[in-house]
């Protein structure tokens, strides 16, 4: 499968988009923890949504107070098992 481009958008700290997006390791009102095509992208905020999500496409958009984004090369979430929609769609 092609691996499709990664990008990250974030418009006045409130409204994050994200393509190339592959699954979401966990989510709460503080951290989304995700696996991209990049490697492990963590944002941290306030008050965090996630109101579009197609994993199809790898698109994401999350809103709130959004405070940092982080990329991590650590393959520790992966170990501890599939992600969330991994989870779901057994």
């Amino acid at each position: 499968m092609e691996e499709k481009n990664h990008n990250i958008s974030l418009e006045n700290r409130n409204s994050l988009s994200v393509s190339g997006v592959k699954d979401i390791y966990n989510f709460d009102e503080t951290k989304v923890v995700l696996d991209t095509n990049l490697g492990t992208l963590t944002i941290a905020g306030e008050g965090l949504q996630i109101n579009k999500l197609n994993i199809e496409d790898g698109n994401l958009q999350v809103k709130g107070s959004i405070i940092s984004c982080v990329y991590s090369e650590s393959r520790e979430l992966r170990e501890r098992g599939k992600g969330i929609l991994g989870r779901m769609f057994k």
